[in-house]
């Protein structure tokens, strides 16, 4: 597929359509971040990977759209591979289920992916239904008793869900709306398809973070929006949908999940503080978003000064796709970073898109833990579970933690 087939470049914001953009920060160009391929497979496009910033509503944007197919008709994220998003998954539920008026509610999960969510939903009675693109997590949803439809969710499959299923008690949309290009009918879809006093949960990275902590490594092609409390709560107005709770998630070095309705509902104080809280952050001002891409080249040079000045290439943990960006962005490659070990067997065997450094597993990483001094951390908002197995495994060395904020060793 030609490169100038499968990308481009906006004119306008996908939100509220005003031309008013201004580009903040500057990657370069890099390959989409989970395309990893095997020795000898054809190296993926190379894309521009810029952030935009709209002045007319605020939001956060990429300047380039990548074609949905291309990134997610196969995928290599597989929720159930992470311990950290299982044990969440349980307290996820919970809270879930003490917003909603059904004991046992129809519940529809838009990109589903393995089905790590909806099976807790499942394991206390509920009616599930996931929707994803990808035929490969699917098909393992399918062979758990997750019934799954493979497809991308808009405003017509909801209609189509809606007079196959009814209504759904509980929508869960986690870490999706940041990826979707069609936003609008995706919003539109959730709200036909959502019984009207049901509730509607959205699950997305806290822009704020992205902002004070530098976390510039979550920026790829596949996240074409980074949302504040105040533009995700703006666009959901826009379908009768209000936003009345909200709590913090672990997911992805911090993120938000916010509780909404067509029925109108008191705000908590959580809430309200969170709403205050990002009020102050300047998440908000372009001012603060051209400081941000300013302090992100200065991160890449110390970064790239600590990693070099290790001893030889060094071992990296986490082939994620935001370890992507951090990796190509700062010009990583074997003479820097001899493999990565990942966990996901999806991804074994594979090289890192862009660098080409081999991907390996946890076992044949375990192998190199005695000869590193020094490991990269690129999974570093796992920190603490992938600490604790590499100590475990007995390695005693020292980590190299990129984010957040200034580059460590620790």
């Amino acid at each position: 597929m030609a490169v100038d087939a499968i990308f481009e470049s906006i004119t306008q914001c996908r939100l509220c359509a005003a031309q008013d953009l201004t580009e903040v920060l500057n990657l370069g160009n890099h390959p989409p971040a989970n395309a990893l391929v095997l020795v000898g497979d054809r190296e993926p496009p190379l894309i521009p990977l810029r952030l935009m910033f709209c002045q007319a509503c605020a939001s956060i944007q990429l300047g380039e759209s990548v074609d949905p197919h291309f990134l997610f008709s196969k995928y290599v994220w597989v929720t159930g591979t992470s311990r950290t998003a299982v044990e969440y998954s349980r307290r996820f539920v919970v809270e879930a289920l003490k917003r909603c008026h059904q004991k046992t509610p129809f519940v529809v999960e838009i990109a589903s992916n393995d089905g790590t969510f909806l099976r807790r939903f499942q394991e206390g009675g509920s009616r599930v239904l996931g929707i994803d693109p990808a035929e490969n997590l699917a098909e393992v949803a399918v062979a758990c008793g997750l019934p799954t439809s493979v497809r991308f969710f808009t405003k017509e499959v909801a209609e189509d869900v809606l007079g196959t299923h009814g209504y759904a008690d509980i929508v869960v949309a986690r870490n999706l709306i940041p990826h979707v290009k069609e936003i609008h009918s995706v919003i539109h879809g959730i709200a036909t398809l959502l019984e009207p006093t049901g509730t509607g949960i959205i699950e997305f990275h806290d822009t704020t973070l992205i902002l004070n902590e530098l976390q510039y490594d979550y920026i790829y092609h596949e996240h074409l929006f980074y949302y504040s409390l105040a533009s995700i709560g703006k666009l959901l107005r826009q379908y009768g949908l209000a936003v009345y709770d909200v709590e913090r998630s672990p997911i992805s070095g911090g993120s938000w999940v916010i509780y909404f309705s067509k029925a109108s509902r008191e705000k908590t104080q959580a809430l309200k503080d969170a709403e205050l809280q990002e009020l102050n952050s300047g998440v908000n001002s372009l001012e603060h978003w051209l400081g941000f891409g300013a302090k992100a080249n200065d991160h890449r040079t110390r970064l790239t000064a600590i990693v070099r000045g290790s001893l030889g290439p060094i071992v990296a943990y986490g082939a994620s796709a935001r370890s992507s960006t951090l990796v190509n962005y700062c010009g990583f490659g074997c003479q820097d970073i001899s493999s990565i070990i990942d966990k996901n067997p999806l991804k074994q065997g594979l090289l890192a898109p862009g660098s080409k450094i081999p991907v390996i597993s946890y076992v044949e990483g375990e192998k190199l833990l005695d000869s590193q001094e020094r490991i990269l951390l690129l999974a570093w908002n796992f920190g603490e579970e992938v600490i604790s197995d590499l100590k475990v495994s007995g390695y005693q060395g020292r980590f190299i933690i990129p984010f957040p904020g200034e580059p460590r060793i620790q």
